[in-house]
């Protein structure tokens, strides 16, 4: 008995200590939860979202026959993770998406406060929405239902990823011919475009679609990037833990998942002259420039953005310099691209005292920029300051030569090879070291090679090129099989058709080949289109793409597929659209698509030629001056990669010096006869401007069959 008395004293003694222990622990603990409760987190660390998008089908665009299934981190409803106390889950509303770096929903702690921040709204369609048919005629193509319903919440960034449909823009809603969905201009109102031809085309029928999708497990969601982030804090429970991780040692358990920290946000200093703003809307902003380029400006001027005025619909950039000379422009939130990485780009004209002739151009990447919702003002060059290397000196770009056929002259227009410069007068030097006025153009056959160009009163700002006198009966008995390849330039019919008249009267004939035209005025021009789309769109604007063989350009599945044997020559007359796209390509991205065409057509045959047209300027007109500077910009860009590359079948074309900048457009007469004609299209040329280039092209398809022997 005495034994079992000692047993119990020990049994009790320990659970006296064991109570002594754990009410010790409790104190501990709570000391522990009462510091943290004191205490104020300003963590720098934050976990973001994430959207992986799987199409059905990787071939056709994401629309109700081919959806995709989009997914975003914690799509089990929490995210785990491992740390050295264990292992953790976070319970989740809804898993956390993420459009572009600064639209992304993330875990942060906000003024010692763990929770989930929203920049990423979520609709998911059921039928149940107030849908009504939308009775605007701007829409592009009459074979399509537009509906609109109520948008959920406010907006300023309005692209977005849907699970079954392509999310445009709403110009590029306005404009395309399939299935999309956007917002509509006051972002009051989801826009959703369905083709007749799917049995989409009522309330009812659409109601149908959405109401089975849904029940189906598979709905129609809608990603899109709010105005406002929306701040969901965690409970109590989560909070403490949080508070406690040691987030060195974490380890996730769901994939994709990753710690980020918030790093101070520094300048280019490429471009400014400063660090930091002072402000967090300037700091980002600027954070944001890729690239800025302001023109006929001098070195000594000191530049720096002088502030952001913010609309409900634009946002607008002024730049200044110490001598008062300001240049503004701004771009339109429902023509910008929030989510893509390529660069926008926002071109500013010359204002209050800056010469007239004056313009900049600045460079953002949207996807690093929430939209701002204020501006901000007050700026000068100690905060902004903008370095003196992004003043661009005037320059004349030239091709290498450029072919002249006996007895067909050429006249070329100097200025439209002048960048950074306008109505500044250029000479042509003759052989004694004289300057020429060459407002009048330069005819060809009347200049001896090389033809060395001049800026008046500033000879340092000189080129030269050679002129290449080929004889008229150059491929006498020759028959050319040539394909025009490009954009609007060549589906208007024009330049195509008087290229075919030259060769009418000469000795040497062409067999144009193409799916577009008209009987032997046949090419493949499509209004619109750049590389990018030749490369990478099945349908666009109304045209198909007959060089798309499962996503991919394929020069060889076209003419087996067209039913042609052969063609010498391809002439390409693309770039302009990629430079004017909302979302503009960088020139290496464009070069790329470039050499996709290209490698695809020697792939189907070495031999052929092709001939690539540098982009056409536009009438010349102040406000025309930005758009001039950046197709000459890109020029250079051509001319570094494709001069000198006769021998890998590429010739470049200085087609755009044939074009009188101020007379070979479309004019057109007012209603009071008394009032001057007005240019009523500063990017297509008139007949004269188009025979102009005909003539050009038309040297250049002798001088190669000259060549060929």
């Amino acid at each position: 008995m005495k034994r079992y008395k000692n047993i119990i004293a020990v049994c009790m003694a320990c659970i006296l200590a064991s109570t002594t222990v754990l009410a010790q622990e409790l104190t501990q603990n709570n000391e522990v939860i009462q510091q943290q409760q004191n205490q104020v987190y300003t963590s720098p660390i934050f976990i973001e979202g994430k959207a992986t998008v799987t199409k059905s089908s990787t071939i056709y665009n994401i629309n109700p026959y081919n959806p995709a299934k989009i997914e975003g981190l914690g799509e089990s409803g929490s995210i785990r993770f491992l740390h050295k106390n264990g292992m953790m889950e976070i319970p989740l509303s809804r898993p956390l998406y993420k459009l572009s770096d600064a639209y992304a929903d993330k875990i942060v702690c906000k003024n010692g406060t763990w929770g989930v921040e929203r920049n990423v709204g979520l609709k998911i369609f059921d039928g149940t929405e107030d849908w009504q048919k939308v009775k605007e005629g701007k829409f592009y193509n009459k074979n399509t239902t537009i509906f609109e319903c109520t948008a959920p919440e406010k907006v300023l960034a309005r692209n977005g990823l849907c699970t079954h449909f392509d999310v445009h823009l709403l110009e590029s809603q306005l404009k395309n011919i399939y299935d999309g969905i956007s917002f509509s201009e006051n972002r009051e109102k989801i826009y959703m475009r369905t083709m007749n031809v799917k049995n989409m085309s009522t309330i009812e029928t659409l109601s149908a679609y959405l109401k089975t999708q849904h029940d189906a497990g598979t709905p129609v969601k809608f990603l899109y990037a709010l105005e406002e982030c929306q701040f969901e804090p965690f409970e109590e429970s989560v909070q403490y833990k949080l508070n406690d991780i040691d987030w060195q040692s974490v380890g996730f358990l769901d994939t994709d998942t990753k710690i980020s920290t918030r790093a101070e946000t520094k300048l280019n200093q490429n471009l400014f002259t400063v660090k930091q703003t002072g402000n967090d809307i300037m700091n980002q902003f600027l954070s944001a420039v890729t690239d800025i380029k302001i023109y006929g400006e001098t070195e000594q001027s000191n530049f720096y953005v002088m502030n952001i005025a913010t609309s409900r619909d634009t946002l607008g950039l002024s730049i200044k310099n110490d001598q008062n000379h300001r240049f503004y422009g701004e771009i339109r939130y429902d023509k910008s691209d929030f989510l893509s990485s390529k660069p926008a780009e926002i071109r500013l004209e010359a204002r209050e005292n800056a010469p007239s002739t004056a313009s900049a151009e600045v460079k953002i990447n949207l996807s690093k920029l929430k939209a701002p919702v204020e501006g901000v003002y007050g700026f000068d060059s100690s905060t902004t300051g903008i370095n003196n290397n992004c003043i661009q000196q005037k320059e004349l770009i030239l091709t290498a030569y450029t072919p002249v056929v006996e007895g067909v002259d050429i006249i070329q227009y100097p200025d439209n090879a002048l960048i950074n410069g306008a109505s500044d007068n250029i000479v042509l030097i003759d052989k004694n070291g004289n300057g020429i006025n060459t407002q009048q153009g330069i005819s060809l056959l009347k200049t001896n090679s090389p033809m060395t160009l001049a800026l008046e009163n500033d000879n340092s700002v000189k080129a030269s090129t050679e002129i290449i006198k080929v004889k008229k009966q150059s491929g006498a008995g020759l028959e050319k099989t040539v394909l025009f390849l490009g954009d609007s330039l060549i589906n208007e019919n024009a330049y195509t058709n008087c290229v075919l008249e030259l060769f009418e009267n000469d000795d040497m004939n062409i067999k144009l080949i193409g799916t577009r035209g008209t009987e032997q005025n046949k090419h493949e021009g499509r209004g619109g289109w750049s590389a990018y789309d030749y490369c990478n769109e099945t349908t666009k604007y109304g045209f198909t793409n007959p060089f798309l063989n499962n996503g991919k350009f394929d020069f060889s599945y076209y003419m087996k597929n067209n039913g042609y044997d052969n063609v010498d020559y391809v002439v390409v007359s693309i770039g302009v659209n990629d430079l004017n796209v909302v979302g503009h390509n960088s020139h290496d991205e464009i070069i790329l698509y470039f050499d996709t065409i290209f490698n695809s057509i020697h792939q189907y045959n070495a031999n052929t030629k092709i001939i690539l047209n540098i982009p056409t300027m536009l009438f010349s007109i102040e406000s025309t001056d930005g758009a001039k500077n950046t197709r000459l910009e890109f020029t250079k860009t051509l001319i570094e990669q494709y001069s000198n590359k006769e021998l890998d079948g590429i010739y470049l074309s200085a087609i755009s010096m044939a074009i009188n900048p101020s007379m070979n457009f479309k004019w057109t007469e007012s209603i009071d006869k008394s009032q001057p004609m007005k240019v009523s299209d500063t990017t297509h040329p008139n007949m004269h401007g188009y025979r102009n280039m005909a003539t050009t092209t038309y040297a250049f398809l002798k001088y190669l069959a000259e060549i060929e022997g």
